[in-house]
């Protein structure tokens, strides 16, 4: 059955990881340097513009992306309590992330459009965060269906096949006519080893899980360097 929509991961497929990051060390990293008082003393009387804060946490999370925040909380002599984590993690996820589209997307979506397919978001992670950041693209616009898993339910993120049976209904497509496109061997493409859908990869030079290992040895039916090879493809 031919194609008919293209529904797109969100974290390192449309958006660098590595931006949100940036973004979210920023925005913790001024709280920390008295936007949010309720933060102040986390610093453990240490005086750090946010400017040092930030690049502390860079420097960290080029070490290691685990535990930056508890290893940054015990460099400045403060207990990496799960309160005191979760304080500056709540910081993290809820802040409006100041990102793009990696320079693929537009014209991707583009050609897509030109060529009459429907198109969608998918995609994992916490709701807060991950809603976040569709608000900051202003994605309702570019896409016809957008669905975070994590607004129906742990259980829904991938992978599930209940956000794709979501997104089968809102489009009026069956699991056949859609090719999902993600980066991450983990959990992005064993979906065509449960249903009849077809999956892509990107991988880009950035990206946080571009050397996991595949579930079960499930590849990608496409590989692509670039976005636009959709469109070559289709």
């Amino acid at each position: 059955m031919s194609t008919k929509a293209v529904i797109f991961d969100l974290d390192d497929t449309l958006i660098s990881e590595m931006e949100y990051a940036r973004s979210g060390y920023t925005a913790v990293a001024r709280a920390l340097a008295g936007e949010d008082m309720t933060l102040a003393g986390l610093l453990n009387g240490k005086k750090l513009t946010a400017s040092e804060i930030k690049e502390r946490f860079l420097s960290l999370a080029e070490e290691s992306s685990r535990e930056v925040f508890n290893r940054f909380l015990c460099s400045v002599g403060t207990e990496d309590s799960r309160e005191n984590v979760m304080a500056l993690v709540k910081v993290y996820r809820e802040h409006k992330p100041e990102i793009t589209y990696h320079k693929d997307v537009e014209a991707t979506l583009r050609g897509l459009k030109e060529k009459g397919f429907r198109t969608g978001i998918l995609s994992d992670g916490y709701a807060v965060t991950q809603r976040r950041k569709v608000e900051a693209l202003h994605a309702e616009k570019d896409f016809d269906v957008i669905i975070l898993t994590d607004e129906i339910g742990r259980d829904a993120w991938k992978p599930s096949l209940t956000g794709f049976n979501k997104i089968s209904e809102k489009l009026g497509v069956v699991l056949s006519e859609m090719l999902y496109v993600g980066d991450n061997p983990e959990k992005d493409f064993y979906i065509s080893h449960t249903s009849d859908i077809r999956t892509a990869r990107i991988t880009r030079s950035d990206g946080v899980y571009r050397n996991r290992d595949y579930r079960e040895g499930i590849r990608e039916d496409y590989t692509l360097s670039s976005l636009t090879d959709i469109l070559k493809i289709l």
